[in-house]
Protein backbone atom coordinates (compact mmCIF):
# COMPACT_ATOMS: atom_id res chain seq x y z
CA UNK A 1 0.00 0.00 0.00
CA UNK A 2 1.81 3.27 -0.79
CA UNK A 3 -0.09 6.90 -0.08
CA UNK A 4 1.31 10.60 -0.63
CA UNK A 5 0.32 13.72 1.24
CA UNK A 6 0.27 17.06 -1.38
CA UNK A 7 -0.26 20.70 0.30
CA UNK A 8 -2.66 23.09 -1.44
CA UNK A 9 -2.89 27.38 -0.33
CA UNK A 10 -6.33 28.04 0.68
CA UNK A 11 -8.00 31.06 2.43
CA UNK A 12 -7.69 29.13 5.88
CA UNK A 13 -3.76 28.37 5.08
CA UNK A 14 -1.96 25.63 3.97
CA UNK A 15 -3.87 22.76 3.68
CA UNK A 16 -2.79 18.82 3.98
CA UNK A 17 -4.18 16.13 1.69
CA UNK A 18 -3.86 12.74 1.97
CA UNK A 19 -4.11 10.26 -1.11
CA UNK A 20 -4.31 6.33 -1.28
CA UNK A 21 -6.03 4.32 -3.02
CA UNK A 22 -7.98 1.13 -1.50
CA UNK A 23 -9.98 -1.74 -2.55
CA UNK A 24 -10.25 0.12 -6.09
CA UNK A 25 -11.30 3.44 -5.11
CA UNK A 26 -9.43 6.88 -4.50
CA UNK A 27 -9.45 8.20 -1.27
CA UNK A 28 -8.38 12.11 -0.32
CA UNK A 29 -9.27 13.48 2.69
CA UNK A 30 -8.21 16.46 4.50
CA UNK A 31 -5.72 16.11 7.15
CA UNK A 32 -5.74 19.42 8.10
CA UNK A 33 -4.32 23.09 7.77
CA UNK A 34 -0.50 23.99 8.59
CA UNK A 35 0.62 20.90 9.75
CA UNK A 36 3.96 20.30 10.21
CA UNK A 37 5.63 17.07 8.62
CA UNK A 38 5.31 14.90 11.99
CA UNK A 39 2.11 16.03 12.42
CA UNK A 40 0.87 15.29 8.76
CA UNK A 41 2.31 11.72 9.28
CA UNK A 42 0.81 11.04 12.07
CA UNK A 43 -2.54 12.47 10.73
CA UNK A 44 -2.15 10.51 7.71
CA UNK A 45 -1.37 7.46 9.90
CA UNK A 46 -4.66 7.83 11.77
CA UNK A 47 -6.95 8.57 8.87
CA UNK A 48 -5.63 5.31 6.79
CA UNK A 49 -6.94 3.36 10.19
CA UNK A 50 -9.78 5.18 9.65
CA UNK A 51 -10.25 4.09 5.90
CA UNK A 52 -9.59 0.73 6.48
CA UNK A 53 -12.04 0.22 9.05
CA UNK A 54 -14.73 2.28 6.27
CA UNK A 55 -15.36 5.24 8.74
CA UNK A 56 -17.80 7.91 7.36
CA UNK A 57 -15.82 10.53 8.68
CA UNK A 58 -12.78 8.96 6.42
CA UNK A 59 -14.49 8.84 3.25
CA UNK A 60 -14.55 12.23 1.12
CA UNK A 61 -17.75 13.07 -0.69
CA UNK A 62 -17.64 11.80 -4.03
CA UNK A 63 -16.69 14.67 -6.33
CA UNK A 64 -19.26 16.01 -8.66
CA UNK A 65 -18.43 14.35 -11.99
CA UNK A 66 -18.55 16.63 -15.01
CA UNK A 67 -20.92 16.17 -18.11
CA UNK A 68 -18.58 14.98 -21.31
CA UNK A 69 -19.86 18.62 -22.71
CA UNK A 70 -18.40 20.36 -19.67
CA UNK A 71 -15.00 18.78 -20.01
CA UNK A 72 -14.37 19.42 -23.43
CA UNK A 73 -12.83 22.73 -22.96
CA UNK A 74 -9.90 21.12 -21.22
CA UNK A 75 -9.44 18.36 -23.50
CA UNK A 76 -9.19 20.56 -26.37
CA UNK A 77 -6.80 23.27 -24.22
CA UNK A 78 -4.52 20.34 -23.74
CA UNK A 79 -4.56 19.45 -27.02
CA UNK A 80 -3.48 21.88 -27.71
CA UNK A 81 -0.59 22.22 -25.35
CA UNK A 82 0.15 18.86 -26.73
CA UNK A 83 0.62 20.11 -30.43
CA UNK A 84 -1.49 17.92 -31.75
CA UNK A 85 -2.06 19.09 -35.11
CA UNK A 86 -4.78 17.12 -36.47
CA UNK A 87 -7.41 18.70 -34.65
CA UNK A 88 -9.69 18.48 -37.74
CA UNK A 89 -11.26 14.49 -37.66
CA UNK A 90 -11.50 15.02 -33.98
CA UNK A 91 -13.56 17.66 -33.99
CA UNK A 92 -15.82 16.22 -36.16
CA UNK A 93 -15.68 12.32 -34.59
CA UNK A 94 -17.01 15.09 -31.00
CA UNK A 95 -19.61 16.72 -32.77
CA UNK A 96 -21.35 14.44 -35.10
CA UNK A 97 -21.47 11.31 -32.99
CA UNK A 98 -20.14 11.43 -29.46
CA UNK A 99 -21.67 14.59 -28.08
CA UNK A 100 -25.39 13.90 -29.22
CA UNK A 101 -25.00 10.64 -27.57
CA UNK A 102 -22.86 11.34 -24.42
CA UNK A 103 -22.50 15.16 -24.22
CA UNK A 104 -24.90 15.40 -21.36
CA UNK A 105 -24.17 12.45 -19.48
CA UNK A 106 -21.99 12.94 -16.80
CA UNK A 107 -18.70 10.76 -17.46
CA UNK A 108 -18.60 8.76 -14.51
CA UNK A 109 -21.51 7.49 -15.49
CA UNK A 110 -20.70 5.94 -18.11
CA UNK A 111 -20.54 2.21 -18.40
CA UNK A 112 -19.59 -1.03 -20.34
CA UNK A 113 -23.00 -1.31 -21.49
CA UNK A 114 -23.30 2.16 -23.11
CA UNK A 115 -20.44 2.21 -24.97
CA UNK A 116 -20.93 -1.49 -26.03
CA UNK A 117 -24.77 -0.27 -27.65
CA UNK A 118 -22.50 3.12 -29.44
CA UNK A 119 -20.08 0.61 -30.72
CA UNK A 120 -23.37 -1.84 -32.26
CA UNK A 121 -25.67 1.35 -33.29
CA UNK A 122 -22.16 2.33 -35.43
CA UNK A 123 -22.12 -1.53 -36.78
CA UNK A 124 -25.70 -1.24 -37.85
CA UNK A 125 -25.37 2.32 -39.34
CA UNK A 126 -22.44 0.52 -41.73
CA UNK A 127 -19.59 2.26 -40.29
CA UNK A 128 -16.66 0.99 -41.32
CA UNK A 129 -14.21 -1.27 -38.63
CA UNK A 130 -11.53 1.95 -39.05
CA UNK A 131 -14.06 4.11 -38.84
CA UNK A 132 -15.60 2.96 -35.60
CA UNK A 133 -12.33 2.40 -34.12
CA UNK A 134 -11.17 6.27 -34.88
CA UNK A 135 -14.24 7.37 -33.29
CA UNK A 136 -13.57 5.00 -30.11
CA UNK A 137 -9.84 6.46 -29.78
CA UNK A 138 -11.34 10.12 -29.64
CA UNK A 139 -14.14 8.78 -26.73
CA UNK A 140 -10.93 6.79 -25.02
CA UNK A 141 -8.74 10.23 -24.92
CA UNK A 142 -10.84 12.34 -23.05
CA UNK A 143 -11.94 9.31 -20.76
CA UNK A 144 -8.60 8.64 -19.67
CA UNK A 145 -7.52 12.12 -19.50
CA UNK A 146 -10.06 12.92 -17.34
CA UNK A 147 -9.00 9.99 -14.93
CA UNK A 148 -5.54 11.53 -15.31
CA UNK A 149 -6.73 15.10 -14.24
CA UNK A 150 -9.00 13.11 -10.94
CA UNK A 151 -12.73 14.04 -13.23
CA UNK A 152 -12.86 10.31 -13.23
CA UNK A 153 -12.11 7.47 -11.01
CA UNK A 154 -11.55 5.54 -13.84
CA UNK A 155 -12.22 4.43 -17.76
CA UNK A 156 -15.09 1.60 -17.44
CA UNK A 157 -15.09 1.33 -21.13
CA UNK A 158 -11.71 0.70 -22.44
CA UNK A 159 -11.64 -3.26 -21.96
CA UNK A 160 -14.40 -3.44 -24.86
CA UNK A 161 -13.36 -5.17 -27.84
CA UNK A 162 -13.79 -3.50 -31.27
CA UNK A 163 -14.69 -4.92 -34.55
CA UNK A 164 -11.71 -6.44 -36.35
CA UNK A 165 -9.82 -4.64 -39.00
CA UNK A 166 -8.31 -6.36 -41.61
CA UNK A 167 -4.76 -4.81 -43.13
CA UNK A 168 -5.94 -3.59 -46.48
CA UNK A 169 -3.06 -4.33 -49.42
CA UNK A 170 -4.68 -3.22 -52.43
CA UNK A 171 -2.19 -2.18 -55.02
CA UNK A 172 -3.15 -0.50 -57.99
CA UNK A 173 -2.30 -1.82 -61.18
CA UNK A 174 -0.95 -0.36 -64.20
CA UNK A 175 -4.16 -0.64 -66.53
CA UNK A 176 -6.17 0.35 -63.80
CA UNK A 177 -4.49 3.53 -63.64
CA UNK A 178 -4.58 4.27 -67.66
CA UNK A 179 -7.80 3.46 -67.61
CA UNK A 180 -8.11 6.56 -64.81
CA UNK A 181 -6.22 8.37 -66.63
CA UNK A 182 -8.12 8.54 -69.72
CA UNK A 183 -11.43 8.96 -68.25
CA UNK A 184 -10.01 12.22 -66.45
CA UNK A 185 -9.09 12.97 -70.25
CA UNK A 186 -12.31 12.38 -71.61
CA UNK A 187 -14.51 14.45 -68.87
CA UNK A 188 -12.14 17.57 -68.94
CA UNK A 189 -13.81 19.23 -71.21
CA UNK A 190 -17.17 18.52 -70.11
CA UNK A 191 -16.26 19.88 -66.71
CA UNK A 192 -14.14 22.79 -67.63
CA UNK A 193 -17.35 24.10 -69.71
CA UNK A 194 -19.12 23.90 -66.86
CA UNK A 195 -16.81 25.56 -64.97
CA UNK A 196 -16.27 22.55 -62.10
CA UNK A 197 -12.82 21.38 -61.25
CA UNK A 198 -10.55 19.99 -64.39
CA UNK A 199 -9.95 15.88 -64.23
CA UNK A 200 -6.82 16.82 -65.32
CA UNK A 201 -5.73 18.45 -62.66
CA UNK A 202 -6.77 15.28 -60.53
CA UNK A 203 -4.21 13.28 -62.75
CA UNK A 204 -1.33 15.82 -61.26
CA UNK A 205 -2.96 14.57 -57.70
CA UNK A 206 -2.20 10.97 -58.70
CA UNK A 207 1.04 11.43 -60.48
CA UNK A 208 2.57 13.25 -57.05
CA UNK A 209 0.74 10.26 -55.35
CA UNK A 210 2.28 7.97 -57.58
CA UNK A 211 6.05 9.17 -57.20
CA UNK A 212 6.04 10.97 -53.77
CA UNK A 213 4.18 8.05 -51.71
CA UNK A 214 1.90 11.19 -49.57
CA UNK A 215 -1.53 10.76 -48.54
CA UNK A 216 -4.05 12.60 -50.21
CA UNK A 217 -4.79 15.01 -47.35
CA UNK A 218 -0.92 16.25 -47.33
CA UNK A 219 -1.03 16.26 -50.56
CA UNK A 220 -3.71 18.95 -50.95
CA UNK A 221 -2.51 20.97 -48.50
CA UNK A 222 1.57 21.40 -50.59
CA UNK A 223 2.49 25.04 -50.36
CA UNK A 224 4.67 26.53 -53.40
CA UNK A 225 6.92 27.54 -50.61
CA UNK A 226 7.91 23.94 -49.67
CA UNK A 227 9.70 23.12 -53.04
CA UNK A 228 13.76 23.82 -52.66
CA UNK A 229 15.88 23.81 -55.53
CA UNK A 230 18.90 21.79 -54.96
CA UNK A 231 22.07 20.53 -56.69
CA UNK A 232 20.65 17.19 -57.57
CA UNK A 233 16.88 18.58 -58.37
CA UNK A 234 14.13 19.59 -56.66
CA UNK A 235 12.88 18.75 -52.82
CA UNK A 236 9.66 18.75 -51.43
CA UNK A 237 10.19 19.91 -47.54
CA UNK A 238 7.19 19.27 -45.60
CA UNK A 239 6.45 20.77 -42.23
CA UNK A 240 5.97 17.91 -39.22
CA UNK A 241 3.43 15.27 -39.13
CA UNK A 242 -0.24 16.04 -37.72
CA UNK A 243 -0.23 13.03 -35.27
CA UNK A 244 2.42 10.56 -34.47
CA UNK A 245 0.69 7.99 -35.79
CA UNK A 246 0.71 9.30 -39.37
CA UNK A 247 3.89 10.02 -39.76
CA UNK A 248 5.44 12.24 -43.17
CA UNK A 249 9.05 12.14 -44.34
CA UNK A 250 10.84 15.51 -43.39
CA UNK A 251 11.60 15.75 -47.31
CA UNK A 252 11.42 14.32 -50.68
CA UNK A 253 13.25 14.38 -54.00
CA UNK A 254 10.64 14.97 -56.64
CA UNK A 255 11.18 13.06 -60.08
CA UNK A 256 10.44 15.74 -63.32
CA UNK A 257 6.80 14.35 -63.46
CA UNK A 258 6.48 15.27 -59.79
CA UNK A 259 7.58 18.59 -60.50
CA UNK A 260 6.10 19.10 -63.72
CA UNK A 261 2.46 18.00 -61.84
CA UNK A 262 3.17 20.30 -58.54
CA UNK A 263 4.07 23.33 -61.14
CA UNK A 264 1.11 23.18 -63.57
CA UNK A 265 -0.01 25.11 -66.34
CA UNK A 266 -0.01 28.38 -63.99
CA UNK A 267 2.12 29.06 -61.00
CA UNK A 268 0.82 30.82 -58.28
CA UNK A 269 3.04 32.57 -56.74
CA UNK A 270 2.42 31.74 -53.05
CA UNK A 271 -0.70 29.34 -51.58
CA UNK A 272 -1.65 25.87 -51.98
CA UNK A 273 -0.58 24.61 -55.32
CA UNK A 274 -4.02 22.35 -55.35
CA UNK A 275 -6.11 25.50 -53.94
CA UNK A 276 -9.53 24.54 -55.67
CA UNK A 277 -9.63 21.21 -54.20
CA UNK A 278 -10.95 20.31 -50.74
CA UNK A 279 -10.48 16.99 -49.18
CA UNK A 280 -14.23 16.39 -49.28
CA UNK A 281 -14.70 17.75 -52.86
CA UNK A 282 -11.59 15.66 -54.70
CA UNK A 283 -12.95 12.74 -52.45
CA UNK A 284 -16.37 12.23 -53.84
CA UNK A 285 -14.92 13.21 -57.52
CA UNK A 286 -12.02 10.12 -56.85
CA UNK A 287 -15.09 8.18 -55.96
CA UNK A 288 -16.83 8.84 -59.22
CA UNK A 289 -14.19 8.88 -61.79
CA UNK A 290 -12.78 5.13 -60.02
CA UNK A 291 -17.10 4.16 -61.09
CA UNK A 292 -16.97 5.03 -64.62
CA UNK A 293 -13.74 3.80 -64.83
CA UNK A 294 -14.40 0.46 -63.91
CA UNK A 295 -12.09 0.12 -61.25
CA UNK A 296 -13.34 -2.04 -58.29
CA UNK A 297 -12.47 -1.30 -54.85
CA UNK A 298 -9.39 1.39 -55.20
CA UNK A 299 -9.20 4.04 -52.79
CA UNK A 300 -6.88 7.01 -53.20
CA UNK A 301 -4.78 5.73 -50.12
CA UNK A 302 -3.95 2.93 -51.74
CA UNK A 303 -1.65 4.67 -54.46
CA UNK A 304 0.49 5.00 -51.38
CA UNK A 305 0.27 0.78 -51.22
CA UNK A 306 1.32 1.14 -54.75
CA UNK A 307 4.15 3.54 -54.58
CA UNK A 308 5.46 1.53 -51.53
CA UNK A 309 5.15 -1.98 -53.56
CA UNK A 310 6.49 -0.65 -56.63
CA UNK A 311 9.80 0.84 -54.92
CA UNK A 312 10.39 -2.87 -53.29
CA UNK A 313 9.87 -4.30 -56.15
CA UNK A 314 12.59 -2.21 -57.88
CA UNK A 315 14.90 -3.24 -55.35
CA UNK A 316 14.69 0.06 -53.13
CA UNK A 317 16.27 -1.25 -49.31
CA UNK A 318 13.56 -1.26 -46.40
CA UNK A 319 15.26 1.37 -44.92
CA UNK A 320 15.14 4.12 -48.05
CA UNK A 321 11.82 3.05 -48.29
CA UNK A 322 10.81 3.68 -45.33
CA UNK A 323 12.77 7.10 -45.02
CA UNK A 324 10.47 8.45 -48.16
CA UNK A 325 7.16 6.89 -46.55
CA UNK A 326 7.73 8.66 -43.08
CA UNK A 327 7.93 5.22 -41.34
CA UNK A 328 9.64 4.56 -38.08
CA UNK A 329 11.73 1.18 -38.37
CA UNK A 330 12.38 -0.83 -34.97
CA UNK A 331 16.00 -1.18 -35.90
CA UNK A 332 16.64 1.50 -37.91
CA UNK A 333 17.42 4.29 -35.76
CA UNK A 334 15.27 3.47 -33.12
CA UNK A 335 15.90 2.55 -28.92
CA UNK A 336 14.74 -0.92 -28.00
CA UNK A 337 11.50 0.86 -26.73
CA UNK A 338 10.03 1.62 -30.43
CA UNK A 339 11.34 5.64 -29.59
CA UNK A 340 14.00 7.64 -31.66
CA UNK A 341 17.38 6.18 -30.58
CA UNK A 342 20.12 8.97 -29.66
CA UNK A 343 21.99 8.03 -32.95
CA UNK A 344 19.05 8.39 -34.64
CA UNK A 345 18.20 12.26 -33.33
CA UNK A 346 22.07 13.26 -34.28
CA UNK A 347 21.77 11.98 -37.94
CA UNK A 348 20.59 14.57 -39.90
CA UNK A 349 20.93 13.06 -43.80
CA UNK A 350 23.73 14.51 -46.06
CA UNK A 351 24.50 14.17 -49.39
CA UNK A 352 25.67 10.10 -49.58
CA UNK A 353 21.48 9.75 -48.42
CA UNK A 354 19.61 12.16 -49.93
CA UNK A 355 21.75 10.16 -53.13
CA UNK A 356 20.40 6.92 -51.95
CA UNK A 357 16.77 8.73 -51.69
CA UNK A 358 17.06 10.02 -55.53
CA UNK A 359 18.32 7.27 -57.18
CA UNK A 360 14.97 5.28 -55.23
CA UNK A 361 12.10 7.48 -56.90
CA UNK A 362 14.73 7.74 -59.98
CA UNK A 363 14.15 4.08 -60.52
CA UNK A 364 10.42 4.71 -60.08
CA UNK A 365 10.22 7.24 -62.67
CA UNK A 366 11.88 5.17 -65.10
CA UNK A 367 9.73 2.87 -64.91
CA UNK A 368 6.09 4.92 -64.64
CA UNK A 369 7.49 6.22 -67.84
CA UNK A 370 8.12 3.28 -69.59
CA UNK A 371 3.86 2.92 -69.07
CA UNK A 372 2.63 6.26 -70.13
CA UNK A 373 2.13 7.05 -66.05
CA UNK A 374 4.11 10.53 -65.79
CA UNK A 375 3.12 13.64 -66.27
CA UNK A 376 4.39 16.81 -68.60
CA UNK A 377 7.38 16.43 -71.41
CA UNK A 378 10.16 17.64 -69.61
CA UNK A 379 13.80 16.75 -71.71
CA UNK A 380 14.48 14.57 -68.66
CA UNK A 381 11.23 12.48 -69.33
CA UNK A 382 12.20 12.55 -73.18
CA UNK A 383 15.69 11.00 -72.21
CA UNK A 384 14.46 8.60 -70.21
CA UNK A 385 11.55 7.04 -72.65
CA UNK A 386 14.41 7.07 -75.09
CA UNK A 387 16.56 4.90 -73.09
CA UNK A 388 13.95 3.01 -72.36
CA UNK A 389 13.28 2.23 -75.31
CA UNK A 390 17.05 1.07 -76.22
CA UNK A 391 16.29 -1.52 -72.98
CA UNK A 392 13.60 -2.90 -74.74
CA UNK A 393 15.42 -3.50 -77.87
CA UNK A 394 18.67 -4.55 -76.22
CA UNK A 395 16.54 -7.34 -73.98
CA UNK A 396 14.17 -8.57 -76.75
CA UNK A 397 12.65 -11.03 -74.17
CA UNK A 398 9.54 -12.05 -73.50
CA UNK A 399 8.89 -10.10 -70.68
CA UNK A 400 7.97 -6.96 -71.95
CA UNK A 401 5.15 -8.06 -73.69
CA UNK A 402 3.98 -9.27 -70.28
CA UNK A 403 4.50 -6.07 -68.33
CA UNK A 404 0.98 -5.27 -68.36
CA UNK A 405 -0.37 -8.55 -66.82
CA UNK A 406 2.31 -8.69 -64.67
CA UNK A 407 3.45 -4.84 -63.21
CA UNK A 408 5.49 -6.19 -60.49
CA UNK A 409 7.28 -8.18 -62.33
CA UNK A 410 7.93 -5.81 -64.96
CA UNK A 411 8.87 -3.05 -62.18
CA UNK A 412 11.19 -5.42 -60.45
CA UNK A 413 13.32 -5.51 -63.61
CA UNK A 414 13.19 -2.53 -65.02
CA UNK A 415 16.00 -0.43 -66.03
CA UNK A 416 17.52 2.09 -64.33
Amino acid sequence: MTYSITTRQTKKGVAFDLYIRWKGKRHRPLLGYDLSKEQAENAAIAMIAKIHRGEPSAVAPAPISPTLKAFLPLFWQTMHVKKRFDLARPESVIETHLLPRFGDRPLDSLRAEDGLAYITSRIKAKAAPWTIRREWTVLMRILNLAVDFDKLDKNRLKQLELPDVATRERVGTIEELKTIKLKAEERRLKLTQANQYDPAELWRIVTVALNTGLREAKILEIDRTWMRKRDDGWWLILPPARSRLKQTPREIPLTPAAYAALRGEIAHVDGRIFRRWTPAAFSIFWKRLVTEAKVVDLHFHDLRHTFATWLQNLGVPLEVRAALLGHRLRGFGQDQLGGESMTAAYSHGGYGWNQQLREAVTRLHTALLSYGLSYGNSTDEATAVVRVANARKEEGKEWWSQRDSNPCLSLERAPS
